[in-house]
Order: C-alpha cells, then sequence, then structure tokens
C-alpha cells in the first residue's frame, strides 16, 4: 500500500511538473505570422484608435501603429473586425487573429487570460445625451436608460460604479451613440477618445459630452495570446516609436493621450 501511494504521489508531481511548463512555456506567434505572411489585427471601429476613411481603407491612432509593427516583422497587416467585443480574449486564444489593438482597456481580469503590452495611451468615461437635455446630478445617473457596448469597460463601469438599472448593452460604442441619437437611451457610457472625436459632429451632431461626469482612469493595451513570444517584440517597438517622435505626430493627427511614464 505504501509502494503504491508513493507511486501515485510521483506520479502526480511529475502531472504538475509537466503542466508547470507547459502553461510557462512561451507560444510562437512569431514564426507562425511569418510563415503566414501576415499579422491579423482585431479591432472594431472606434474613431479614432480604428475607423474607415472614404474608402473603406482601416485608418487611426491603433491602425497605423499596427501596420508599421507589421512593417518591422516582415509581413502585411490585416484587420479583421471584431463581432462582439465581450468575447475577444476567447477569439485571441482560438487564432481568429493574433491581436487585440483597438484602444483597450487593461484590466486584471483581461491580464489573466491574454498578455497585454505596455500600457501606451490614457482614457476614461463619460457620459453623453442629446444636447438638448438636461445634464443629471451625477448620483442621478443610476435612473437613466444608458447604452453601453457589451463586455466594455463602459459597461463595467455604468454596471458596477453606477449601478444603472436600465442598461441596454449592444454591439459596439457607435451603436451605443446611435441609441442615444435616435432616443431609444437617454445616454451612453463610452471612452472619451472616442467622445472627443465623434461626438458633436456628422450623425452625433446633436450629441454632447456631458460637463463635470466621468468616471475612472484607465490605459490602453494591446492584447496578445498568454505567453506570446510577440509581447516583448511589441512592448520594445511601442518604446522606440515614442522615443523617436513617431507616437507624438500620431497623438497631434488622431488627438490621443499617451501614457508617457510607462513608455520611457
Amino acid at each position: 500500500m505504501k509502494k503504491l501511494l508513493t507511486s501515485i504521489i510521483a506520479t502526480m508531481l511529475a502531472i504538475a511538473t509537466l503542466f508547470m511548463f507547459t502553461g510557462c512555456s512561451k507560444v510562437d506567434d512569431l514564426k507562425k505570422v511569418k510563415e503566414a505572411g501576415k499579422i491579423v489585427v482585431g479591432i472594431t471601429d472606434y474613431a479614432p484608435m480604428d475607423y474607415q476613411d472614404e474608402n473603406g481603407k482601416w485608418i487611426g491612432f491603433d491602425a497605423e501603429l499596427a501596420e508599421m509593427f507589421a512593417a518591422e516583422l516582415g509581413v502585411t497587416c490585416e484587420f479583421f473586425e471584431i463581432a462582439d467585443w465581450g468575447a475577444k480574449a476567447t477569439e485571441l486564444q482560438a487564432n481568429q487573429f493574433d491581436l487585440i489593438w483597438n484602444g483597450m482597456t487593461a484590466t486584471d481580469e483581461l491580464a489573466a487570460q491574454i498578455d497585454l503590452s505596455v500600457a501606451y495611451a490614457k482614457n476614461a468615461q463619460v457620459l453623453i445625451m442629446n444636447k438638448n437635455a438636461t445634464a443629471p446630478a451625477k448620483a442621478d445617473v443610476k435612473n437613466l436608460t444608458i447604452a453601453v457596448e457589451s463586455g466594455s469597460a463602459g459597461d463595467k463601469v455604468a454596471a458596477d460604479e453606477i449601478g444603472v438599472t436600465n442598461l441596454n448593452a449592444v454591439a459596439s460604442q457607435m451603436a451605443a451613440l446611435m441609441e442615444v441619437a435616435a432616443g431609444t437611451s437617454q445616454g451612453a457610457i463610452i471612452d472619451l477618445t472616442m467622445a472627443e472625436s465623434v461626438v458633436g459632429k456628422g450623425q452625433f451632431a446633436e450629441l454632447k459630452i456631458v460637463d463635470g461626469i466621468s468616471y475612472g482612469d484607465e490605459v490602453f493595451a494591446v492584447g496578445l495570446r498568454k505567453n506570446s513570444n510577440l509581447t516583448a517584440k511589441l512592448n520594445k517597438f511601442l518604446k522606440e516609436k515614442y522615443a523617436d517622435g513617431t507616437m507624438n505626430s500620431l497623438l497631434e493627427k488622431y488627438q490621443v493621450s499617451l501614457n508617457a511614464d510607462a513608455l520611457k
């Protein structure tokens, strides 16, 4: 019996050791993208980070950086529009795409599922309403019908921090703004970065960013598969593009707040 118990323990230790080393081993994404000749970048329609110009070409702060990173790897950049933002980490791990590069808020929850690059930009969540609507007290926002992008930082803020009782979760931040423009939601909680780019213009000319109501300081990071060997390369790339002035040029073009301390 003692010999059997010793054998069982030895077997369990061997299995545990195997899992430990397997879990820590690097994922060779560099070889994968080199062999494919392309890197697939998961995005959504999210100005000024990723959006389409009049010819249907993806442009934006993140889109330009992603294309530069692809060029540095010697491959082409292919954009993949993520339909369900809430499933982004699962789809990344399932090889639907190689990176999530879309003004993605870095969270502990995401970091447990995927690798995150160095944080390269800053953001916050803001309330959007019709420009003729009476702005509520911050404490009363929870009583409004609020549209959010499902699975986004705005969704988490509305549900957990504000405690909104009438939450309208839709497919994208753009869709959330459309809900407010159509009058089917009283407000939307979206990224300040996007709000400053599109609110008060074009199809959202009748909307406003409500003064004095914002939530949390956030940082953006790029998502990679867990233990990807591209993570170190991407971090080096981001820091170099900050050091050589490329990011500052893009900042002036797209009005994105950089997370300078992390990039030094």
